[in-house]
């Protein structure tokens, strides 16, 4: 949800999970602004538009989405690129296909008589689109802005429920094929699965790649980095010029200040054990910003560690109360409910027969030694 978005509604009495209150609808700045828009690219798949706002012959810029970002929302980095008078393409996925039903070659075919008419061209994307401002960029000559490039259909470096939904059909990257563009590439070398994707894939076929390490940033790198004030002066000054001087990335001093920090350095002390230490750091997380749904799933995590499975529940309602469609928060509070519930009730156990009165047996007793009575089965 958007910093802007208007808060949950408060939860109800019966202590079910409040609903969101609707959020503004986005703007597309990009279409507004825009002299002409011209659709490139329509299929069943994929949509890519070209923005004419005035920059034709300049700068043009490439935007890819990241995951599930589609085509039924405003542009990738749409608020920022709103300020600058540079046109736009804008590449666009119309269900979660990771860019695998487009090609290098129908890319290529769409895009490339429309780049040859700017003197430069800088594509950008974050996470998902970081990776297809790479596989597309590679043989142009653009400047790539990479922030935490990654592809969870990879085959060798994806996860299973994503490998399972959609078959990875793009080329894999090969060093031995040299690279035209240029790239930058940032991502934190702390978070596993980016640092396996890069030292086994991106790093070997974009070895001269200017590389920007921000450790603990998390996955992807871009939420910290606008924390701290950093991410939006840096492309404006790629998109200025090869030369334009950038801004210093002061992780150290301005790393207080970011919930994302906290928060993911939370998560690694989850991971060893330290429960106390991401206790203190998801405080400090949610103080920044209350409404950060990862801090409060992490603290549900820790609470779960804890066997406390009521304030485990409370948190992760909290986390669903800003993104009711979050797939792992909702899996962990089936978790917690599991564990919350009362153990089930034994079956009642018989009270055990009364004793016969001495007198009634003594009487039994009697009517058998006259043959009033047959004998018990089995005194014979």
């Amino acid at each position: 949800m958007s910093a802007d978005a208007s808060p949950p509604s408060p939860r109800p009495a019966d202590g079910t999970p409040g609903t969101p209150a609707p959020a503004k609808a986005q703007v597309d700045h990009l279409r507004q602004n825009a002299s002409a828009v011209t659709v490139l690219l329509e299929t069943a798949d994929i949509r890519i538009e070209h923005f004419r706002r005035g920059g034709e012959g300049g700068t043009l810029v490439v935007t890819f989405d990241p995951i599930l970002y589609l085509a039924d929302r405003p542009p990738f980095g749409q608020e920022f690129l709103r300020k600058q008078a540079l046109d736009v393409v804008a590449v666009r996925k119309k269900t979660e296909n990771f860019y695998q039903p487009l090609s290098r070659e129908q890319f290529d075919a769409v895009v490339g008589p429309v780049s040859a008419r700017y003197a430069r061209v800088v594509s950008y994307g974050s996470s998902l689109g970081a990776y297809a401002a790479l596989y597309y960029g590679r043989d142009e000559p653009w400047t790539v802005i990479a922030s935490s490039p990654r592809n969870s259909t990879h085959p060798v470096f994806g996860v299973d429920h994503w490998q399972e939904r959609q078959r990875f059909l793009h080329e894999r990257l090969d060093p031995a094929r040299p690279v035209r563009c240029r790239a930058i590439i940032l991502y934190d070398p702390c978070d596993p699965m980016d640092r396996r994707y890069l030292d086994g894939e991106v790093l070997p076929q974009f070895s001269a790649a200017e590389l920007v390490r921000v450790p603990y940033s998390g996955h992807p790198s871009n939420q910290f980095l606008h924390e701290i004030g950093f991410i939006a002066p840096f492309v404006r000054a790629v998109l200025t010029s090869e030369t334009a001087a950038r801004p210093k990335l002061d992780r150290r001093g301005k790393r207080r200040v970011s919930t994302t920090y906290h928060q993911v350095l939370a998560s690694a002390c989850l991971h060893h054990g330290h429960l106390g230490w991401a206790e203190s750091l998801l405080d400090s997380a949610l103080k920044l910003n209350p409404r950060n749904m990862l801090a409060h799933r992490t603290r549900a995590m820790v609470k779960l560690e804890r066997r406390d499975w009521p304030a485990a529940i409370t948190a992760l309602e909290q986390a669903l109360a800003i993104d009711p469609k979050d797939t792992s928060s909702l899996v962990l509070l089936k978790r917690a409910r599991r564990g919350d519930a009362p153990p089930p009730a034994a079956a009642p156990t018989p009270p055990p027969s009364a004793p016969p009165d001495p007198l009634r047996r003594a009487w039994r007793r009697l009517r058998r030694v006259l043959g009033l009575d047959p004998p018990p089965p089995g005194s014979r």
